[in-house]
């Protein structure tokens, strides 16, 4: 019995690891502390259980086009994790978070029946951005997501053509022009739904600001036949005012 304990103690110990966000031993991904956090950065939901994401949460009127529906605010820990995820190389967090997503769907999403369940498709990486970063952080969030949910997924249905620039640090002029033109729907995807070309398409983002690159997306999808019926992210940012525009 004492030996048991002991194995059982050591096994724990060697088990433990580090938490991405302090460093700090964690049984689990992330700390209990930092892990606390991260859950308060989670949307509040009201009495009636739906998530008070949406609408009263978009930032700013060129939003109001697509249905957005997403974990948290862009803020403190998850900012950070998020950044861990997509610099950081540490892709077990993507899948963490995509599975944090997909039980918040599943509990205040708008699909409730097995009727026209959409197709997920992540936002696509461009393939220079996709080499040097090896993945795309996107996608294994939406790989996360559609365990979870059980929905289907074509990772590849969009293709990036164009290298665009960071989006950080431009307006929302300038974002809309960055991604303008810088998507096509994949051969994989078209042949997925040749058949059924009135499927609903789910995209799924890490973090959605401004919604440019949300809204080129489903452009693209709508000029070749698609109906997307919004986008799904992990994070959203909230202004106090309207971005520049």
């Amino acid at each position: 019995m004492a030996l048991s304990k002991t194995l059982q103690r050591l096994t724990q110990f060697f088990l433990t690891t580090s938490c991405p966000l302090c460093q700090r031993n964690a049984s689990q991904i992330f700390c209990p502390d930092c892990h606390r956090q991260l859950m308060e950065c989670r949307w509040p939901s009201s009495n009636s259980g739906h998530a008070a994401t949406l609408a009263s949460h978009r930032p700013g009127a060129n939003s109001r086009d697509l249905f957005i529906f997403s974990w948290g605010q862009y803020r403190g820990p998850l900012k950070q994790t998020l950044a861990l995820l997509k610099y950081g190389n540490q892709t077990e967090l993507g899948l963490w978070l995509g599975h944090q997503l997909g039980h918040h769907w599943n509990a205040h999403g708008q699909f409730k029946t097995k009727m026209q369940l959409p197709i997920v498709v992540p936002i696509p990486l461009h393939e220079d951005k996709l080499k040097q970063r090896g993945y795309n952080q996107a996608a294994l969030i939406a790989t996360g997501f559609c365990r979870v949910t059980g929905l289907p997924m074509a990772e590849h249905g969009l293709v990036r053509t164009k290298a665009t620039e960071a989006m950080y640090g431009l307006g929302v002029t300038q974002r809309q022009a960055n991604v303008t033109g810088a998507f096509q729907v994949s051969p994989t995807l078209k042949a997925r739904t040749l058949k059924a070309r009135n499927r609903l398409i789910l995209l799924v983002d890490d973090i959605y600001t401004t919604g440019s690159t949300a809204r080129a997306a489903a452009t693209t999808l709508k000029n070749a036949g698609y109906a997307t019926t919004g986008i799904t992210a992990m994070a959203q940012a909230v202004y106090s005012s309207p971005p520049d525009r």
